[in-house]
């Protein structure tokens, strides 16, 4: 009799951990189809972001909306200063050692 209790109790706990072990590797492979087509979602949206990108960064297009929207006008020559008017560095801190 004690013999029937014992095996009646594994079996009850080897059902138990077999139902518990496919309801988790259930929910796991749920949890990874989710996360695969969420996956294929933002590489969808990725490419689309791409092209997008591509469509508004071509150059004939920057180029129309700069000289449209910026109206930039060529550098006239009185307006290039020679090197000599550039101060250096080593200039500026011995003048500043020489106060």
């Amino acid at each position: 009799m004690r013999i029937v209790l014992l095996i009646a109790l594994i079996l009850i706990f080897s059902g138990t951990g077999l139902y518990m072990t496919t309801h988790s590797f259930d929910n796991r492979a749920d949890e990874l189809a989710r996360l695969e087509a969420q996956i294929r979602h933002e590489n969808q949206q990725s490419a689309i972001l791409n092209a997008e990108w591509s469509y508004l960064s071509r150059p004939e297009r920057v180029l129309s909306l700069s000289s449209n929207l910026l109206s930039l006008q060529p550098i006239s020559a009185d307006r290039v200063l020679p090197l000599a008017a550039i101060p250096f560095r080593d200039n500026a801190f011995k003048e500043a050692g020489k106060k």
